[in-house]
């Protein structure tokens, strides 16, 4: 019976509560529609557990890492039991980091901790991974359930054993070192002296800045007491003062007295904020000698700094471009295009993408070699990005396939850009042993229109466009129409 049909006393309030109820109920599956897109949005990969470990949702990214690495997908989606999976983790594979997960999941459905943590390696033959797990328990409508969220951390891992390993060099050199070298922190604190420094004053003193006057010196040209204050080191630790080369007489802790030459150099961050400083201590009883010696030390350490920021940028780097190419990755494809597409949104301007990919770069490979198949991506890279705007992102989408962002251009705008790539594409020869070879590509171009949501709709139309244009012959660029 429908709230129209009702014509008894009070039945216009009956219609309402139904239309109410039918309103709550739509609201209801539009909250649950936005909660799964926004899971499924995440590159984490999400799973929620009831109160008995079982598995009662899981987003999407959790579904693609189970089926690439081979796992079964009934033992990893809903309705399975993730404390089973831990436990057979531990009898087959002797992972404890499964046992640590089961034992903090079994201590937070239990109520005896609220989350936990642990990171863990996952490395595959081909590459090597790390990720971290957090889960948190939490309460619906009375319930308790479990969030469980692993989340990337490899470009983390390498850059921390990239740094480890520059740090073990550093501190390898600073002890090969044949002059003294200290290391203070950003309040002035010496942590650290190496061994030659501990040699030329006899031993150390791990101070600060107020109790620098345990290292007793005289400025060598007047023989005036230097003041706490007045060392090298507190200067560069107070002022971002430098100094080289100054010379000192100093008392050392064994009583005898020796003759130095005394540099300091503040230490900034790359906000120009000060950081800390390194002393370096010089005995010149040879002083050409000395003189040389203090050159190289601040070479070396200028060097191993140099490296150090070499280390995190290429890392840096490396996060968001392809190896093969040096094209932006898909990942940082869908940063950037998610800002161009929210702008083009915000303010109604056109927004096109353009995907193309080889035709036939399977036989490519197949008769020629994946060294020459490498060889004709780069070659084809090298092509679309001579070809596309600054304003435009261009991105290896991934094996032989590429996109492009074109942020207020229309999509007969874009096909044109598409063509221009098309075309020089297929002017191109590279020379395979005796053979001339090229190559071509399909493109397929689509173009904003109201009602798309988010990238994705806009890529798959693109993608759709583009298999068009495969299947009408190859080597063409198409727009997207329904139709087809």
């Amino acid at each position: 019976m429908s709230a129209h049909s009702i014509s008894a006393p009070g039945g216009k309030k009956t219609a309402r509560l139904l239309d109410e109820d039918s309103w709550r109920g739509r609201n209801s599956r539009v909250k649950q529609a936005f909660a799964n897109d926004v899971l499924n949005s995440l590159d984490a990969q999400i799973a929620v557990l009831d109160a008995h470990g079982t598995i009662v949702k899981v987003n999407e990214e959790w579904k693609r890492f189970a089926r690439e690495n081979g796992s079964d997908d009934e033992a990893f989606y809903v309705g399975a039991s993730y404390l089973a999976v831990c436990e057979n983790a531990i009898v087959q594979a002797k992972d404890p980091t499964a046992a640590m997960t089961l034992d903090g999941m079994r201590e937070l459905l239990q109520g005896k901790r609220n989350s936990f943590s642990v990171e863990y390696p996952c490395h595959s033959p081909h590459q090597q991974r790390w990720f971290i797990a957090n889960i948190t328990r939490f309460s619906h409508q009375g319930a308790t359930y479990l969030a469980v969220v692993h989340a990337d951390i490899t470009a983390r891992k390498l850059a921390e054993n990239a740094l480890r390993d520059a740090e073990t060099t550093l501190r390898g050199v600073l002890e090969a070192l044949p002059v003294g070298v200290w290391i203070m922190n950003r309040n002035g604190q010496i942590v650290h002296g190496n061994a030659a420094s501990q040699r030329i004053w006899a031993g150390a003193r791990y101070v600060g800045p107020e109790q620098f006057g345990e290292y007793k010196g005289w400025w060598l040209d007047s023989g005036r007491l230097i003041a706490a204050e007045e060392w090298a080191a507190a200067r560069a630790i107070s002022k971002g003062e430098t100094s080289i080369d100054e010379e000192v007489r100093i008392q050392c802790f064994d009583g005898s007295s020796k003759i130095i030459l005394n540099s300091a150099i503040p230490l900034r961050d790359d906000a120009g904020n000060l950081n800390g400083a390194v002393i370096v201590n010089q005995d010149i009883t040879l002083r050409k000698r000395a003189e040389e010696d203090v050159r190289k030390a601040n070479a070396s350490a200028d060097a191993m700094n140099r490296e150090l920021q070499q280390v995190l940028a290429r890392e840096q780097r490396n996060a968001r471009t392809d190896d093969l190419t040096g094209l932006n990755n898909r990942r940082h494809f869908f940063e950037l295009g998610k800002q161009l597409f929210a702008v083009a949104q915000r303010y109604g301007t056109p927004f096109s993408i353009v995907m193309f990919d080889l035709d036939y770069f399977k036989r490519i490979n197949d008769l020629y070699g994946h060294q020459m198949g490498d060889t004709i991506l780069k070659r084809v890279a090298t092509i679309a990005q001579e070809r596309v705007r600054h304003a435009d992102v261009l991105a290896r989408y991934g094996g032989e396939e590429f996109i492009v962002a074109l942020p207020n251009v229309g999509a007969h705008e874009a096909l044109a850009a598409a063509e221009n790539i098309r075309r020089h594409v297929a002017a191109f020869r590279e020379i395979a042993g005796d053979s001339e070879l090229s190559a071509t590509i399909s493109a397929g171009v689509a173009e904003i229109v109201p009602g798309d949501d988010t990238l994705d709709y806009l890529i798959k139309r693109a993608d759709q466009a583009l298999y068009a244009a495969k299947n009408a012959g190859r080597n063409r660029c198409q727009i997207f129409s329904p139709g087809r």
